[in-house]
């Protein structure tokens, strides 16, 4: 049997095969990009990882931010539609981005999963009952300490200083350098864009570096998302009753783009939250996608099935042998058989 799995974060997503193989799209998202923009990413991410299975039944895992756990069936509708139109054949898992970082080790279950990418979200267990989701409910609703938040609070800051309102600070310089346009210009650009979220976020690394190189108003950005960020996992952590031993997985663009960053939050997990080992950062979220798939060869566990995660079997024999795929499948077969 051939794995595969997928890492669909905010601004990039990456397809992982078990041969090592990595397909790469830009945000499959609906709400960074816009639905028409996320379905074309998608099926053609999917098409891609189909040729590469030769259309032959594979298992894979697909985590993604845009499956809303309370309120899931449209989002994993279009996955499956999506799925079996490129020609993908097995099972797929579907589930939010947080959770293969749960289930993987290093926590295998039990800890608190933090991603911080362009959204943020928690997740945490205690290797027994169901986990305690926090946030996650995209930008509007929550991604405090995230890309976004960094983005948009830089922003506002570097607009304050730049118009009197707020204290001089170095982000308007550079944010304006970065965009090749005074903030106040940039801010209505942005706020002009049907879907911000991804051009939003992609300004914190001006933000961390100012932070890094000294500029106080900037550290006081960073420092408020650092803050959000501890009581996130304070709340999961509370939420689902970890005490004793437990340790984190930090995730996401933020903590790889900003080792400074994350270094801050693993040692308040540590000396705040009581954490007993530092949290370790994943470098390869799709390595961690994959890490979860096998980890549960013989299917998820009851406490998230149907909750947390969703399990659809895409059999080619129940397709309309009049679809455009069908179609492309069956001439693909004589081929197969001359080569």
């Amino acid at each position: 049997m051939r794995y595969w799995a997928i890492d669909a974060g905010g601004s990039n997503t990456t397809a992982l095969l078990d041969d090592g193989t990595r397909l790469r799209r830009g945000s499959v998202n609906p709400a960074s990009v816009g639905a028409p923009a996320a379905r074309q990413e998608l099926l053609g991410l999917l098409s891609e990882l189909a040729a590469h299975l030769d259309d032959e039944p594979a298992t894979g895992w697909l985590a993604t931010a845009a499956v809303a756990a309370h309120a899931p069936q449209l989002e994993l509708d279009r996955i499956t539609r999506l799925a079996d139109r490129a020609g993908i054949t097995g099972t797929v898992v579907i589930s939010r981005d947080v959770l293969p970082l749960l289930l993987a080790p290093p926590l295998g279950g039990r800890g608190v999963a933090v991603v911080c990418g362009t959204g943020s979200g928690f997740l945490a267990g205690d290797g027994h009952g169901p986990p305690s989701s926090v946030g996650g409910c995209e930008y509007l609703g929550s991604d405090e300490g995230s890309a976004f938040a960094l983005g948009a609070a830089g922003l506002r800051a570097a607009v304050q200083g730049a118009d009197g309102r707020g204290e001089p600070t170095a982000l308007g310089p550079a944010l304006a350098e970065y965009a090749d346009a005074p903030v106040r210009e940039l801010a209505r650009r942005l706020a002009a864009q049907p879907f911000p979220k991804a051009a939003v976020a992609a300004l914190s690394p001006v933000v961390c570096r100012c932070w890094l190189d000294g500029d106080a108003v900037a550290g006081r950005v960073v420092a408020e998302a650092l803050d959000h960020l501890v009581g996130g996992v304070r709340a999961a952590r509370d939420t689902a009753g970890l005490t004793g031993s437990w340790s984190a997985t930090l995730a996401g663009g933020v903590f790889r783009g900003c080792p400074e960053f994350a270094t801050a939050l693993r040692g308040r997990i540590v000396g705040e939250l009581g954490a007993d080992t530092p949290p370790t950062v994943a470098e390869d979220p799709p390595a961690l996608v994959l890490a979860a798939l096998r980890e549960h060869p013989d299917g998820l566990p009851q406490a998230l099935a149907g909750r947390w995660a969703w399990s659809r079997t895409l059999d080619p024999r129940a397709r309309d042998p009049r679809a455009p795929h069908a179609r492309t499948r069956e001439a693909r077969k004589p081929r197969r058989g001359a080569a």
